[in-house]
């Protein structure tokens, strides 16, 4: 599959290059223009891969954090709650500062943390 793939792209632009238009092409090969024009612009005259597929994977990951942080964050919430005070994600970034850990998670990252531990407490076998 993958070397057909590669011969209909290097056909098509080879078409392009041609002079052909791209309507025609775009009409007998069964193909849109716009993977027409992405063929055509990754194609470089030198580079023998051109029409190879290239990699979906994201360039980078979101950092992740550190499992000592998410274990304070957990035992801040039942700290708080404990104590009968509030437990939400703002309480817990705000104990959290003034018990001067570093760094402090956005109140967003520690809701989230507190959603995974929620999850995991309720699917644990």
């Amino acid at each position: 599959m993958t070397q057909d793939a590669d011969h209909r792209r290097r056909q098509a632009v080879a078409r392009y290059l041609a002079g052909d238009p791209i309507d025609v092409i775009c009409r007998q090969m069964r193909c849109s223009k716009s993977w027409l024009y992405k063929w055509k612009n990754r194609y470089q005259a030198g580079d023998p891969i051109w029409a190879q597929p290239r990699s979906r994977r994201p360039r980078t990951q979101a950092a992740q954090v550190l499992p000592g942080i998410e274990q304070a964050v957990i035992k801040w919430r039942h700290t708080l709650a404990q104590a009968g005070q509030r437990h939400g994600a703002a309480a817990i970034q705000h104990a959290l500062r003034q018990h001067g850990l570093e760094p402090v998670p956005s109140a967003r990252t520690i809701y989230r943390i507190l959603q995974r531990h929620d999850q995991k407490e309720t699917f644990t076998p």
